[in-house]
């Protein structure tokens, strides 16, 4: 049996990931293991930043945005010279299993160590607001991040009804995709939005806008990776006379607090993970709207570039 397992959270941070690690962490004390947290993602791991964890440690994060454990974008892991500090990073710490909590790249990050070490038990939980994952039909994180577009829009709405004559264009994250941008306008029931997957038609968008902008709230939405919504607004001005101001929420979104949903599926993921890996399995878990967790072999398929958002 797996003894020591460590816990490593990569990529941008997404709302979620602390009941992940705190429902890993109980798992593996339960099962007789002991959980080791990895400080900074992988160059954390590189940088041999690996401390015991206590379930108490762990839960005392669990319903908190981000991630405790702290997290890094590190490219080095993509040369076998930073794959190595990782492997020996985990060897010199005794740690015989890792669970991966990201997303794609840090997926992609967790099937190359495996590549290079068979005997490394590996399990990757997706976590992302962008939900750029195509093997898994929600991540830990997305719910949370669209529930927060969501206020924004809510009170965007408010003052549209109030003082009608004005329109707004609400700008997502989620480069290089409009997959979370489409999941807010879904969500919203906004027809207009804007993202890097379609063509846009800012003529269209401006003259639903004038005519929605007469009696109450005139939205679009648009994605960060389709442009920058001061320019869109702008644009938008010049074809409608209109005041159209743009509202960039930026990366409080990724600090989102999480939903209900993001911290039930970040239980569910962590112990399935966590129980994988005690079978000598490495593994992707699956995330479905039911609540379900499907594992499967890594490398799974990963980053789609043509699947659009679903919520």
């Amino acid at each position: 049996m797996t003894n020591a397992i460590g816990i490593l959270t990569s990529g941008g941070d997404a709302p979620g990931m602390n009941a992940a690690v705190a429902s890993a962490c109980t798992r593996i004390v339960e099962r007789g293991g002991r959980p080791y947290g990895v400080v900074g993602g992988f160059a954390g791991l590189a940088g041999r930043q690996i401390e015991p964890m206590t379930v108490e440690q762990a839960a005392d994060h669990r319903q908190e945005p981000g991630t405790w454990l702290g997290s890094s974008r590190w490219p080095e892991l993509r040369e076998p010279a930073g794959r190595r500090a990782c492997l020996d990073a985990l060897e010199a710490a005794g740690i015989e299993s890792l669970l991966v909590i990201g997303g794609d790249g840090s997926a992609r990050g967790a099937s190359a160590l495996k590549a290079e070490r068979s005997g490394l038990d590996l399990a990757v939980v997706p976590a992302t607001i962008d939900r750029n994952i195509e093997a898994s039909e929600l991540t830990i994180g997305m719910d949370s991040a669209v529930a927060y577009a969501l206020e924004a829009i809510e009170r965007l709405r408010i003052t549209g009804r109030s003082v009608p004559g004005r329109a707004f264009v609400i700008q997502t994250l989620g480069a290089p995709h409009g997959f979370l941008a489409e999941a807010v306008a879904a969500a919203a029931g906004i027809e207009d939005v804007i993202v890097p997957e379609r063509p846009t038609d800012l003529d269209a968008i401006a003259t639903r806008l004038g005519e929605l902008a007469t009696t109450g709230p005139a939205i679009a939405v648009m994605s960060e990776a389709a442009g920058d919504a001061v320019r869109v607004a702008e644009a938008l001005r010049e074809r409608v006379p209109l005041r159209v101001h743009p509202t960039i929420l930026g990366h409080a979104q990724r600090a989102a607090t999480p939903s209900p949903l993001d911290l039930a599926l970040g239980e569910t993921a962590g112990r399935a993970a966590v129980d994988a890996l005690l079978r000598g399995e490495s593994t992707f878990l699956a995330l479905a709207a039911d609540g379900t967790v499907t594992p499967s072999p890594l490398p799974a398929p990963l980053l789609s570039t043509t699947q659009g958002a679903r919520t």
